[in-house]
């Protein structure tokens, strides 16, 4: 299993839900865990089936050592509070990254906070749980994920800039 790169096809994909919990499902989520938690150069904080070629809704996100897996998910609640009201006289705003599209960066404008409804886990159980800050971030990145959305997509949506990691920082590429 390898993390598929930009401009793969696959990562533009809308996957299928997931309807049962297989052993070929534990497989792929304990290889997706050992690939996540061996990201460096960016470290991972999640990462999308999609990401490793697998037609399915489901992510995994990395807090720390704490793996957590989110199977069918939808955001159901969104602030109206945006990150951009948060960092409104900060530049000091949290940059995205990818480990689709290693190397660049940048600003999406998301809601700050996000209701998401899942099922977690073997048993199939539904779960309902607010993310906040960075979490929120993540959560809805890898969401994006599964509809085939890359965080470079919104930035240009937005009219924001994406950098090039370089040798020298980074650098913007759209301003």
């Amino acid at each position: 299993m390898k993390i598929l790169i930009t401009p793969h096809p696959f990562l533009k994909k809308t996957v299928k839900p997931v309807t049962s919990w297989t052993p070929k499902l534990q497989k792929q989520l304990e290889q997706m865990i050992v690939l996540l938690k061996q990201s460096h150069d960016p470290q991972g904080m999640g990462l999308a089936a999609t990401q490793v070629g697998i037609d399915k809704r489901f992510f995994i996100t990395l807090d720390k050592e704490n793996i957590q897996v989110f199977i069918n998910p939808k955001i159901i609640k969104t602030s109206t509070k945006m990150l951009s009201d948060k960092y409104k006289n900060n530049k000091k705003h949290p940059l995205e990254g990818c480990l689709s599209i290693p190397k660049f960066w940048g600003f999406v404008d998301r809601p700050y906070s996000v209701t998401l409804s899942y099922v977690k886990g073997p048993t199939l159980d539904m779960v309902t749980q607010t993310f906040n800050g960075l979490d929120a971030i993540s959560i809805q990145h890898e969401r994006d994920h599964l509809d085939g959305i890359l965080f470079t997509d919104h930035i240009l949506k937005q009219g924001g800039t994406i950098y090039k990691e370089t040798k020298k920082g980074l650098i913007p590429l759209n301003s």
